[in-house]
C-alpha cells in the first residue's frame, strides 16, 4: 500500500473531482504533507477519513458542488446586469441601444 496519495490519486480513488479533495483540505478533514514535494496526503489520514460515516464524509463534497452551482448562477446574473448597465450608460450618453 502507498504511504501517500496525490490529489489526482485521491480523486480517482473517491471517484470525485480534484476540487472536492481541495475542499476536504479547506474544511480541515485532510492535511497536506509539508515535508514532501508537490501535494501529498498521508495514507493513514485518508483511511481515517474513509472510516467516517458516509454522511459526514460526503457532506463537504455535496456542499462544494452546491456552492459551485450557486456561483455559476451568480456569475451569469452578474454578466446580465453588466450588459444592462452598459446599455443604460449608452442610452444616457445619447447613443442608441445596441
Amino acid at each position: 500500500m502507498d504511504t501517500v496519495y496525490t490529489t489526482k490519486e485521491l480523486a480517482a480513488r473517491w471517484k470525485c473531482h480534484e476540487n472536492a479533495i481541495r475542499q476536504k483540505e479547506y474544511d480541515g478533514l485532510l492535511h497536506r504533507l509539508s515535508n514532501l514535494p508537490g501535494v501529498k496526503y498521508s495514507a493513514k489520514e485518508v483511511l481515517e477519513l474513509e472510516a467516517l460515516p458516509p454522511d459526514v464524509a460526503r457532506h463537504t463534497a455535496y456542499e462544494w458542488e452546491k456552492k459551485e452551482m450557486e456561483n455559476k448562477s451568480l456569475r451569469k446574473r452578474v454578466k446580465d446586469l453588466e450588459e444592462r448597465i452598459t446599455r443604460i450608460m449608452i442610452t444616457c450618453q445619447g447613443g442608441g441601444v445596441q
